[in-house]
């Protein structure tokens, strides 16, 4: 449920051993330095990285900080991508802790957090449009979607509202399947962002809301888009909330199983290489690495090379835990800093599985004056379905 044990919490904290490997450990094989992106694209200050985050928070709760948005400031400087996670030598789960810092604490004002909050609450979206807008794309499909039905496609603010080819493109796979799927009359925000900066009463109230509108459509199946939708639906609901959705996949885990059986038959489309980007909500949350892959590999003509950090290790996109909203610039930074990876592949597209993904490192290509170019895995599978 949404209550956190806060003795249990300090212990976690305190867990820390202070090495630092959480900001820099060496990757020799790899000739890698620096696993924390934060740190690598900002000042460098002890509280850039999450040992120093650690301390701030232990003062914090402890009293021995006022608890003053200024004091705070530092531990919504993380996008909590759990790589710290997966090297932390203590055996421990940073990120997680540290979102519950941000719930236990979530009493301090902070403007921003605050602020997308209320949009949700009061727009079904982040992004202070109508609701309505997330269904605006169906426009374009050249065929109707039902509002109910057994395969609910359920689309994600990012997508419906920023990025509707990732919705639109999904939407064609599942036709081109001859899936039946359904969309939402008017689908809730699923409440990440809520989640992750540490409004999770309010998240649980929202969660609520999600739950029956999945209920009503009749849905046994949900496809999502978006890794932040994926982790939210198939972790965080059943786990904090204790609300049991049907089951959730991502649109490419949904796909491979398609195209293994025959129902779905990617066509030859013009020679590309690829460099795929792991969502770290899909990846390191998930574990769901290899779906995305091996849909690349059936699209033929594509050629998939990796960036020197994938799977477990790779380099978060800079927009999650709400970061992107928090601090734009250095969000904007460690994107820069993913598509100078993807470049050094050689690749001439970074493809990713996650809207918000994909929209943080189109900022990021911006910065870098990149020509690399920054597409959806869907947007390839649908181009090769024509």
């Amino acid at each position: 449920m949404t209550e956190i044990d806060l003795e249990y919490l300090k212990e976690e904290l305190l867990q820390c051993r202070r090495c630092g490997i959480c900001r820099n450990a060496v990757y020799e094989a790899k000739g890698f330095d620096g696993i924390c992106p934060v740190w690598k694209n900002s000042s460098g200050f002890e509280t850039s990285f999450m040992r120093g985050k650690i301390q701030v928070a232990l003062a914090l709760l402890n009293g021995e900080l006022d608890k003053t948005p200024e004091n705070a400031e530092s531990l919504f400087q993380c996008t909590l991508c759990g790589n710290c996670t997966q090297i932390c030598a203590a055996e421990f789960n940073p990120a997680e802790s540290l979102e519950q810092v941000r719930q236990v604490l979530s009493d301090i004002p902070n403007e921003i957090r605050d602020s997308l909050t209320e949009k949700i609450l009061i727009n079904d979206n982040p992004y202070s449009e109508d609701n309505s807008e997330k269904r605006r794309w169906i426009e374009e499909l050249g065929f109707s979607v039902p509002k109910t039905g057994k395969i609910l496609y359920y689309v994600g603010c990012t997508a419906g509202m920023r990025l509707p080819a990732a919705a639109r493109h999904t939407a064609t796979i599942l036709k081109a399947s001859n899936v039946d799927f359904a969309i939402l009359e008017d689908e809730p925000c699923c409440g990440s962002v809520m989640i992750r900066t540490g409004k999770v009463d309010e998240a649980k109230r929202n969660a609520e809301k999600v739950e029956q509108s999945i209920k009503e459509s009749g849905a046994e199946k949900i496809i999502v888009s978006c890794a932040g939708c994926l982790k939210t639906l198939r972790k965080d609901y059943p786990e904090r909330f204790d609300i049991e959705l049907p089951e959730t996949l991502h649109i490419l885990e949904y796909a491979e199983e398609l195209i293994k059986t025959g129902k779905l038959q990617p066509k030859e489309i013009e020679n590309v290489t690829v460099t795929y980007h792991d969502p770290c909500h899909m990846g390191r949350e998930l574990g769901v690495y290899d779906s995305p892959r091996e849909v690349l590999k059936a699209i033929p003509g594509v050629e998939l090379v990796e960036m020197d950090t994938i799977r477990e290790t790779a380099i978060c996109c800079g927009a999650g835990g709400g970061l992107r909203s928090y601090d734009s610039e250095l969000s904007k930074k460690i994107g820069a800093d993913r598509i100078r990876s993807a470049e050094d592949t050689g690749a001439s597209i970074i493809a990713t599985a996650c809207p918000f993904c994909e929209n943080n490192l189109l900022s990021g290509k911006k910065m870098a004056e990149s020509s690399i170019g920054v597409v959806d895995v869907v947007d390839l599978l649908a181009k090769s379905l024509e």
